[in-house]
Formats: C-alpha cells, sequence, structure tokens
C-alpha cells in the first residue's frame, strides 16, 4: 500500500505539472484558452485530477499567476545579484532579461501580463500580480536615488516590457536606447557608478 508521502508527493507533481501546463497555454493563446480540461489534457491527467487540485477555473487562474509570479521573483532576484556582483550593468542585465521573455525561454512575464488583464475583472487574481510589481520594484531599490523611486522605476520598466513584448522585438539599438534613458532619467545610472565607485 502507497504511503501517505508518496502520494503527497505524486499529488505535488500533478499540481506543478498542471500549473505548468497552464503557463504554457496561457502564454501560447491567452487565458481564454486556458481551461481545466485543456490544462489537463496538456499535463497528461484526468479533469478530474484537476478539478480535484482547483475547483474552479478561476482558482486554477489565481494559481498559476501565483506560480508565474514565483518564478518571475527568482528571475528578477537573479538580475539583481548580477547587477550587485558587478557582473553586468543595469541596462544589460534588463535586456537580458526582456530577451529570455522575448525569446520563450521564459515566458513568466508573458503569462502575468495575460493575467493582470484578466485580473481587471477576477479580484482573486490582483494579488499575485502585485508579488510581480512588487519584485521589480525591489530590483531597482538598491539603484534608486531616491525613497520611492524604486516604484516609479518599476512602473515605467513594467511598461517598457509590455510595450517590447507586444511588439515582438524590435531592433535591439532602439530598446538599448530606451532602457538606458529610463535608468539615466530616474537616476539609476549614477546611483550604479556610484555604488561602483565606492566599491
Amino acid at each position: 500500500m502507497p504511503s501517505n508521502d508518496g502520494r503527497h508527493q505524486r499529488g505535488d507533481r500533478t499540481r506543478a505539472a498542471l500549473l505548468d501546463s497552464c503557463m504554457r497555454i496561457i502564454a501560447a493563446q491567452g487565458v481564454a484558452g486556458a481551461t481545466q480540461r485543456s490544462v489537463a489534457e496538456a499535463a497528461g491527467t484526468s479533469l478530474a485530477s484537476t478539478t480535484y487540485h482547483f475547483t474552479t477555473r478561476a482558482g486554477l487562474l489565481a494559481a498559476t499567476l501565483d506560480h508565474a509570479a514565483s518564478i518571475a521573483v527568482t528571475e528578477i532576484d537573479a538580475v539583481r545579484q548580477e547587477i550587485l556582483d558587478g557582473r553586468l550593468d543595469p541596462v544589460a542585465a534588463c535586456l537580458h532579461y526582456i530577451q529570455r521573455q522575448r525569446s520563450g525561454q521564459s515566458h513568466t512575464a508573458i503569462v502575468v501580463f495575460e493575467l493582470a488583464i484578466a485580473a481587471i475583472r477576477e479580484t482573486s487574481l490582483r494579488d499575485a500580480n502585485r508579488r510581480f510589481i512588487d519584485a521589480l520594484c525591489d530590483l531597482f531599490v538598491p539603484f534608486a536615488p531616491a525613497p520611492g523611486a524604486a516604484a516609479a522605476i518599476a512602473d515605467s520598466f513594467y511598461g517598457v516590457l509590455l510595450l517590447e513584448l507586444s511588439r515582438g522585438g524590435g531592433p535591439p539599438a532602439e530598446l538599448e536606447r530606451t532602457v538606458r534613458a529610463l535608468f539615466d532619467g530616474f537616476g539609476v545610472t549614477e546611483a550604479v557608478r556610484l555604488a561602483g565607485a565606492r566599491r
């Protein structure tokens, strides 16, 4: 007879597969394509298993947004660490992050954007969306020249990221100019230069 631990591990794996499948569907088809049935099929599991883990579609979407936000927080933390360690300047680090999203190496931002639009009507999605924005804000806290500036920088970068993904990618030099102008305008470039000089 299987142990409780074995059942829990299988259940955790199934839940993770469902969330990953839901993310892939949302990235490819948008929120409308993510039904409990389509997610079950993509995950190679039964509809009953999906409804066991997520009793409603709204619950599935909320859990997927939370999952995507958690992955995004990890990705953004890695970007911040690259900047703090001096491995990449902020512009290069953010361009690398955008490129990963645009190329499909990661589709967390697309999923978060899709679900952010859905959060306009589905209030249950708003907390996880806020986590993504807060993680972006945290990225810029060490480089913000004034209290409260990190939130404005994060909101602006969020807009740049959304526009870049919606365009499907423009000339790399144009994107670099945009990100550099954003960071120069908010004083991020100077703050990083001063921090590097103090090291």
